[in-house]
C-alpha cells in the first residue's frame, strides 16, 4: 500500500462545493460512504459512534462562541488569532463518556487552477508571532510594499512600488533567508495547521475536474501535509520573490490590503505525497 493510499484518496461522485456541503456528508455518514471512509481514516469506527456533530466554523467566530466549541478562556486570543480548520467533528464514541474533537483544514482546486492562499497577515503581526528582529522586518516591509522606495530609489526598481529580494542588499536577504531556515518547524506549523482550540489535524483536499464533472479527494494527517511543504530550499525565487521549500511568500496585491505578506500553497500537489 503506497503513501497515498494510506492517507486516503478515493473517486468521489460530483464535487463538494463548501463547508456546509462537507458538514452535510459528516452528519450523514451512517448512509454517506464518503463520509465513513474519512472517519476510519482518522481512527474511529463509525459503527462506535453514539452521536456526530459536525460544524462549519466562520471565518470570524466570538469569543463566546469559541468557548462554546472548546476553547478555553485562558487561551481564546490565541484560538481566534491562529484559527486554521474550516469545520469541527464532535462525537459521542460508545465505550466512554468523551467528547471527541477533530478539526478539519478544507482545500479545493480544479485541475487547472491548482492555487490557494494558505495565510495572510502584515508584516508587524508576524513579527509578534516569530520574533524575528527589526533588521528582518524592514526586508519583509519593503518586500511588501509597506516601506515604500522613494522617487530617487523607484527609478531602478521594476516595481515602483516595492523592492523584490533581489533589488535588497544581499547580507539583509541572506538574514531574512537564515531566519526562515532556522525556523521552519514553528513557521510551517503556523502557516498550515495554527495553534489552540481551532488548529487544524487533518487537511481534505477536493480536486475538481470539470470536463469530467467529477472529484477525487485525499484527506491527509496535517504532519503529513507539513512534512510534504516543508521539504526543499528557502531561497530567492528567479523572480526575486520567496520560496519557502515549497511555500510561496508573497507581497498580497490588490484591495483591501496590499502590502501584507501572504503564503500559498498548490492543495492538489498533496496527492503526490
Amino acid at each position: 500500500m503506497n503513501r497515498k493510499q494510506i492517507i486516503g484518496s478515493y473517486t468521489a461522485k460530483g464535487g463538494f462545493q463548501n463547508e456546509i456541503n462537507i458538514a452535510d456528508k459528516f452528519n450523514n455518514y451512517q448512509k454517506d460512504k464518503d463520509a465513513s471512509d474519512w472517519l476510519r481514516l482518522m481512527g474511529y469506527d463509525p459503527l462506535k459512534i453514539e452521536n456526530l456533530k459536525a460544524i462549519g466554523l466562520p471565518v470570524r467566530i466570538s469569543k463566546k462562541k469559541a468557548i462554546e466549541l472548546g476553547a478555553t478562556e485562558e487561551k481564546i486570543e490565541e484560538t481566534l488569532k491562529y484559527k486554521k480548520a474550516d469545520i469541527q467533528l464532535q462525537m459521542d464514541i460508545e465505550i466512554d463518556s468523551i467528547i471527541y474533537r477533530e478539526n478539519i483544514s478544507l482545500k479545493k482546486a480544479n485541475k487547472s487552477a491548482n492555487f490557494n492562499q494558505i495565510d495572510k497577515r502584515p508584516v508587524g503581526t508576524y513579527q509578534m508571532m516569530w520574533n524575528f528582529n527589526d533588521s528582518i522586518k524592514e526586508t519583509l516591509m519593503k518586500f511588501t510594499g509597506e516601506i515604500k522606495p522613494t522617487s530617487k530609489e523607484g527609478v531602478s526598481l521594476r516595481d515602483k512600488r516595492r523592492w523584490y529580494l533581489d533589488e535588497l542588499p544581499k547580507p539583509k536577504v541572506d538574514e531574512l533567508l537564515g531566519f526562515f531556515e532556522d525556523n521552519k518547524v514553528l513557521i510551517f506549523s503556523d502557516i498550515l495547521r495554527g495553534r489552540g482550540a481551532f488548529a487544524a489535524e487533518w487537511f481534505l483536499i477536493t480536486r475538481f475536474d470539470q470536463k469530467a464533472q467529477s472529484a477525487d479527494w485525499l484527506l491527509a494527517n496535517t504532519n503529513d501535509v507539513i512534512n510534504y511543504y516543508s521539504k526543499g530550499k528557502v531561497e530567492v525565487s528567479k523572480r526575486g520573490g520567496l520560496n519557502l521549500c515549497k511555500l510561496r511568500a508573497q507581497r498580497k496585491g490588490g484591495t483591501p490590503d496590499p502590502t501584507s505578506l501572504q503564503f500559498k500553497i498548490s492543495p492538489l500537489d498533496i496527492f503526490n505525497i
